[in-house]
């Protein structure tokens, strides 16, 4: 199972400390992008800051009502590999992923806690990746929803070959339940960047607990 740590940063400067933080200890990042309207805050993220500090592949998280609107300011970026956008965001989703795809990227839809699976039913042909959110999103820190297990173990079912995220909540405590779902990749923020340790220290516990779980 992959480790693809969540950078939900409010500043330039939080930003940058981040991805120097992770270094090459992971092959992949996700960036937070909220646009304070879908969701309550705002990101700093931007494709120049990505472009000024990103030296390995990223994926897009995009938190936002428009995510038309963001896609073409990161078609420079070169490390940018997949982009999630949330399937209740109220945009045309049929013509979002026509724009991600047309950018030569991979494809995603997100779920909220209380979003029922079905709603990307209509999209699965179409895209490359569903990622499950275990807390409301907007904010790294949030209360971790464990009705979302449930969610995820019954999606994987019905769709075993599908690229599945986790993302929100993600610790020590609650990453064995998580990993029991047969998810592909979990996405931790504040278990990563949230406390005392180095990044480097909390992705080597991070994965220390899968090998444990997989075994």
């Amino acid at each position: 199972m992959e480790i693809i740590p969540s950078i939900l940063a409010t500043t330039e400067e939080q930003f940058k400390k981040n991805l120097m933080g992770i270094g090459t200890a992971v092959n992949i990042v996700q960036i937070d992008i909220a646009d304070g309207k879908f969701v309550p805050n705002v990101t700093a993220a931007t494709s120049e800051l990505a472009d000024k500090y990103l030296t390995i592949d990223c994926e897009l998280h995009l938190m936002v009502k428009n995510p038309g609107e963001y896609l073409s300011d990161w078609s420079t970026i070169p490390q940018v590999k997949r982009v999630f956008v949330h399937v209740d965001c109220g945009a045309d989703i049929d013509e979002v992923i026509k724009i991600i795809h047309s950018h030569g990227w991979q494809a995603g839809l997100v779920l909220n806690p209380k979003t029922p699976n079905a709603n990307v039913e209509p999209f699965l042909a179409r895209v490359q990746a569903v990622m499950f959110m275990g807390v409301h999103p907007g904010k790294q820190g949030g209360e971790f929803l464990p009705e979302v297990l449930q969610k995820v173990t019954e999606f994987k079912i019905l769709h075993p070959k599908m690229w599945i995220e986790w993302d929100g909540g993600v610790n020590e405590k609650t990453l064995p339940e998580i990993i029991k779902t047969g998810i592909d990749a979990v996405c931790p923020g504040s278990a990563i960047f949230g406390n005392e340790k180095t990044p480097i220290e909390n992705i080597k516990t991070i994965q220390k607990i899968i090998k444990i779980c997989s075994t």
